[in-house]
Order: C-alpha cells, then sequence, then structure tokens
C-alpha cells in the first residue's frame, strides 16, 4: 500500500488567512506527517483563519477527529478561526456522526468560508 497523504498551505490574497489542503487518509500513520506541517501556521498569531479543505481527504478516524479538535482550541484560545470545507461523503459522514461540525463551521466552498466570521 503506497502512502499518498499530503498537505498542502496555500497562500490567499488575504496574509492573515492560510488554507490547508489534506489530501489523502488522515489516521495514525500520518497525524505526525500534519502536525509537522502545521506546527509553524499554527504557532504563528499573525495567521487569524485557517481553513481545511477535505476535498482530496478520501478517510478520517479518531485520532484524525482528536487533532482538528486540538487544532480549533489551540486557535480559538487566541480568538482566531479554523474552518472546515468540501468534505467527501465519506469523511462527512464521520465529523458529522462524531459532532465535530458542532464544534468547528463547516462550509461547502473555500470561498463561504473566508467570508465568514
Amino acid at each position: 500500500m503506497t502512502n499518498d497523504f499530503q498537505v498542502e498551505i496555500q497562500d490567499t490574497a488575504h496574509s492573515d488567512l492560510k488554507v490547508v489542503r489534506i489530501e489523502g487518509e488522515l489516521d495514525e500513520v500520518n497525524i505526525d506527517t500534519l502536525k509537522a506541517t502545521l506546527e509553524p501556521l499554527l504557532n504563528d498569531v499573525a495567521i487569524k483563519k485557517v481553513i481545511l479543505d477535505f476535498s482530496e481527504l478520501k478517510f478520517i478516524n479518531s485520532k484524525g477527529i482528536g487533532y482538528l479538535v486540538s487544532m480549533h482550541t489551540h486557535l480559538t484560545k487566541d480568538s482566531r478561526v479554523l474552518s472546515m470545507v468540501g468534505a467527501t461523503e465519506a469523511v462527512m459522514d464521520v465529523i458529522t456522526l462524531v459532532g465535530l461540525t458542532t464544534i468547528i463551521p463547516y462550509f461547502n466552498t473555500i470561498e463561504e468560508a473566508m467570508t465568514s466570521n
């Protein structure tokens, strides 16, 4: 089995907003890669909003969900915002089932997430 997990941090027209595209499967095998990639972003208080783009995410498990909750907690303590967009049906089923959408706002498109408060 090949590991096709990728994390890409995309700049936007707004210097205080980043889009993070996560591709592949987010589980215990890949969680450390995600953490290492996002740590500088999470520790940069100049970044006020982070949008997670799940359009290429095929799978997420409890480890991935747990990390998303810790990201949300880390950002909100500094009045920063984490949003999710573009989940596939399989990923949406999981994040809805565990109630993640009640904690972290979910939007259909990056544009909607960008313009939200």
